[in-house]
């Protein structure tokens, strides 16, 4: 009888240790390989999460001096516009998700931010949170043409990536916001930049 404790209790061991070592280790390099994909790909991934719901999605569509926001949006001139910005030509892949389970739209940006990080290849352009990134209402219907993103001002967050990967360039938009703690949306663009 003592053997067989001995035994469950190593068998014990080895399972905590399993849980929270050898788990946790697979899961960065799975992620850290994942990284590596084109951004299009790795956004389209998220469509597997049990805790996104896919809401509206666009791939490969074709644009022209594309308006990708460097600053915040204010009212120049009587204008809403960015602060800063760029216009972009290239192929545009677009999502947005609702944020479902509990899980909040800034837990995701967070958890985007996080595994971004391991990418070596990307770079942050620009970040804003809350008040700073200014008019909620204008990155939902002017920059993002998206209704659903408009949210409480202090719930908004915006990222800006660039990412160089085997000769292409990429920018990455994120723009997460929160109407209400069951209205969460996650948005994220991912336009490849022509020669």
């Amino acid at each position: 009888m003592l053997r067989l404790l001995r035994g469950n209790w190593r068998y014990s061991l080895s399972m905590r240790i399993t849980r929270y070592f050898v788990l946790p280790l697979v899961l960065a390099t799975t992620l850290a390989a994942a990284d590596t994909l084109p951004p299009a790909e790795y956004f389209a991934a998220l469509d597997q999460y049990t805790h996104l719901e896919s809401i509206d999605s666009t791939s490969g569509r074709r644009v022209r001096d594309y308006l990708v926001p460097l600053g915040a949006i204010e009212k120049i001139r009587g204008v809403w516009s960015p602060r800063d910005s760029e216009r972009l030509s290239g192929s545009l892949d677009r999502h947005t998700w609702r944020v479902l389970d509990g899980y909040t739209a800034d837990e995701m940006v967070a958890e985007l931010d996080q595994r971004l990080a391991l990418n070596e290849a990307a770079r942050k352009d620009f970040s804003c949170d809350a008040r700073a990134c200014g008019s909620s209402v204008q990155w939902a219907n002017r920059i993002f043409q998206q209704r659903m993103l408009y949210g409480t001002e202090v719930s908004q967050r915006y990222r800006v990536y660039s990412i160089e990967l085997d000769g292409d360039r990429y920018r990455l938009l994120i723009y997460a916001s929160a109407r209400s703690s069951d209205r969460q949306y996650l948005h994220v663009e991912a336009v490849k930049i022509s020669p």
